[in-house]
């Protein structure tokens, strides 16, 4: 099918995507809750003539199209959760529940319900096979894994896997597609320090958990700053801290909640063992102990070159070869990573920058919606095109 017809083919589209989005976003679900979101995305990929298997991993499912071909085998990813965000926009399709997709999932199911839909109409002109993946609790990073211990990879048999993060702090028009590192490696952490408690007034018969607490969170900064190379990329943030019922009372017990970020895993794991070793040390030489726990994890978003430069070349045959091209890594994690460690693949970033909107994550986030068309062509010339994805390992190539 000559390229200017697919586009043709979106851009007639255009409204049903747009209207899917706004949809989702009035019903936003949090991560392993997405039970009406789940049935939504099973019944609009029946109707379009998909085989559709539901409850991977909890609230996951994918969805195949075999083509009247025979060929390779693609799989699109979309993540589905929501935040627990009281939304604040003042959108006609917004949020009343309590919850919010503040990150653009809801944009994420729309292309790729979009293109799921446009492909079944384009299903003679399919080699191979295309299976969707509709993903849940990508915010608390635990739902690919609750869908590959579920046995999904054994159902999905891909020769490559794509997925797009839409980006509103990014022009609206851009793809960024790397042939490396996208996304930040992320974890999860909590440290709980143990101390005993007493009188406010009478420290001395105590061990001060606040104390504590705050010489860790004090020490904690000198990781980066002394233990990293200067030119790593690394994070460590606290980003919550509770213990204590009064004034006038010393807690027992001290919660630290925070995260870590790195581009490169000898990094991340040098931070870990180094706030590992910080809070222990610091709490045995305080009187109290400390028990460090990762809640939540997942390694860095790497691109494959070679599906790279094929994604690349198809990005360009949808927005223009001036609109496609790398972006400087993201410190946020996404366990995409976790599909891709085990598929090759591309996690290309969508340009959707809207004036006034505020960034990822916040009550007033949104974006422009014209980034949608881009990325549901995007995965329609993909799954078309897969007679023209290179091989991505020496046995492939030989």
């Amino acid at each position: 099918m000559p390229a200017d017809n697919i586009s043709q083919k979106v851009h007639a589209y255009t409204d049903r995507i747009v209207a899917t989005r706004r949809y989702l976003h009035a019903r936003p679900e949090t991560s392993f809750n997405e039970i009406a979101t789940s049935d939504y995305i099973a019944e609009r990929l029946e109707a379009a003539g998909f085989q559709v298997r539901c409850g991977i991993g909890g609230t996951g499912l994918i969805a195949e199209l075999q083509g009247e071909n025979p060929g390779k085998s693609l799989l699109i990813r979309a993540d589905i959760d929501g935040l627990p965000i009281d939304e604040a926009t003042d959108l006609k399709f917004a949020s009343a529940n309590g919850s919010m997709h503040a990150c653009g999932h809801d944009g994420h199911i729309a292309m790729a319900l979009g293109a799921a839909d446009i492909i079944s109409q384009l299903r003679s002109q399919l080699n191979g096979k295309v299976t969707f993946l509709f993903q849940p609790a990508e915010e608390i990073a635990k739902g690919a894994l609750a869908m590959i211990d579920d046995g999904v990879m054994d159902l999905v048999d891909a020769d490559a896997i794509i997925g797009t993060h839409l980006w509103n702090q990014i022009p609206t028009g851009f793809v960024g597609v790397n042939q490396g590192t996208v996304f930040a490696g992320a974890d999860m952490f909590k440290i709980t320090v143990h101390g005993f408690g007493g009188h406010g007034a009478m420290p001395h018969l105590t061990v001060d958990p606040v104390a504590v607490a705050a010489q860790i969170i004090n020490a904690a900064q000198t990781i980066v700053s002394r233990e990293i190379p200067p030119l790593e990329m690394g994070v460590v943030t606290f980003g919550s801290i509770s213990g204590g019922s009064a004034a006038n009372v010393i807690a027992d017990t001290v919660e630290i909640l925070g995260t870590i970020r790195s581009y490169n895993p000898d990094t991340h794991r040098t931070i870990s063992e180094a706030l590992q070793r910080i809070a222990r040390n610091t709490s045995e030489a305080m009187r109290a102990t400390a028990r460090y726990e990762r809640s939540a994890g997942t390694p860095p978003v790497v691109n494959n070159p070679t599906v790279a430069i094929w994604i690349s070349g198809l990005s360009m045959q949808t927005v223009g070869e001036d609109a496609v091209g790398e972006i400087t890594p993201i410190s946020v994690g996404d366990d995409m990573a976790e599909f891709m460690n085990r598929i090759p693949g591309v996690y290309f970033i969508l340009g959707a920058k809207k004036s006034g909107a505020e960034g990822h994550h916040n009550a007033k986030f949104d974006f422009d919606e014209a980034c949608l068309p881009i990325g549901t062509e995007i995965f329609v010339r993909a799954a078309l095109d897969m007679d023209n994805l290179p091989a991505t390992n020496q046995a492939e190539a030989e």
